[in-house]
């Protein structure tokens, strides 16, 4: 300890001294307080970049499902259209529904095909026979009624009767209320578009493929909806033809007399021989039935009435 310098003792004295007052003015909770924050920042920005990837990895199949369902929504296949057929069988009026809620009267012997599910641009049906339409008012997809002979009605909203038989040289379109357009092949092999306004009457020749338009008198023409026969002005010949539909019979007219003769009148529950006696009063006429006979493949003809005019 002789030795020992005490200018030196003191210098490393005083340094010891510092040193514990550096020691005794660190915060220890505080320095503690703030490691722990900086362990959980950490944390939270891990666990945030680790939901981020979680969730990118959740979103993509959703979003590529959603694209997919999106597209065969949008895209539908036309090939998948699935049709259904109403027949009203001879002797019978049936009253339906089409999908877009427009109603359809279907006359004796008739046929309407239509798809189950309307697109969406358009509203197709086709029709052998005669139906009366009361559709359903959209401007944004048509309502198109088509025949076998190539004419169509088109429409957007209205009420309206077709009578497209295919045993009648003649198609029939009566606009009853609203405008339709008649869309018709030409023999020119070109199509013509005719307008129809209420109380109208367009007859279009199959065989000469020409039209000719007139005022009619609506309820004559669509009377049959409500279980009516009405007649203004009509041949025995177009009489009957409406008589045998009506009553599914088969009615074979021979004029040996060559008088033409038009009638007035309204049926509504008679039966057939009411209405071929009330005929009788006004011409020269004579009728008898025939019964149904049965064929070699076991069915039966239709009852045959025989009507002669002298």
């Amino acid at each position: 300890m002789e030795n020992v310098n005490p200018e030196s003792l003191f210098r490393k004295a005083q340094a010891l001294g510092n040193d514990i007052k550096e020691m005794e003015a660190i915060d220890v909770m505080q320095a503690y307080s703030r490691a722990q924050m900086k362990i959980k920042s950490g944390r939270r920005k891990l666990m945030y970049h680790q939901l981020m990837r979680y969730a990118a990895f959740l979103t993509l199949p959703l979003l590529l499902t959603s694209l997919v369902l999106g597209y065969l929504y949008f895209h539908e296949p036309e090939s998948d259209d699935k049709y259904a057929e109403v027949t009203a069988s001879a002797g019978s009026v049936i009253r339906f529904e089409l999908p877009d809620h427009s109603v359809v009267w279907l006359n004796a012997g008739s046929t309407l095909r239509y798809p189950t599910v309307f697109r969406k641009d358009n509203r197709n049906v086709d029709l052998k026979g005669e139906a009366y339409f009361d559709v359903q008012a959209n401007r944004e997809r048509p309502f198109y009624v088509n025949t076998p002979n190539g004419l169509s009605v088109y429409v957007y909203g209205t009420k309206f009767n077709v009578s497209a038989y295919e045993d009648d040289d003649i198609i029939e379109t009566v606009l009853e209320k609203g405008k339709v357009n008649v869309i018709a092949p030409t023999s020119s092999g070109e199509k013509m578009t005719i307008q129809l306004t209420p109380g109208e009457q367009l007859l279009y020749d199959k065989h000469s493929q020409k039209a000719i338009k007139n005022k009619v008198d609506v309820c004559e023409k669509v009377a049959w909806k409500d279980g009516k026969l009405m007649f203004r002005n009509t041949s025995l010949e177009d009489i009957f033809k409406r008589l045998e539909r009506h009553f599914n019979v088969e009615i074979q007219f021979t004029n040996k007399s060559g008088k033409e003769y038009k009638y007035r009148a309204t049926f509504r529950n008679e039966t057939l021989p009411q209405i071929l006696d009330y005929l009788t009063k006004s011409a020269a006429l004579k009728w008898r039935t025939e019964e149904p006979e049965q064929q070699t493949d076991e069915t039966f003809t239709k009852k045959k009435i025989i009507v002669d005019m002298y």
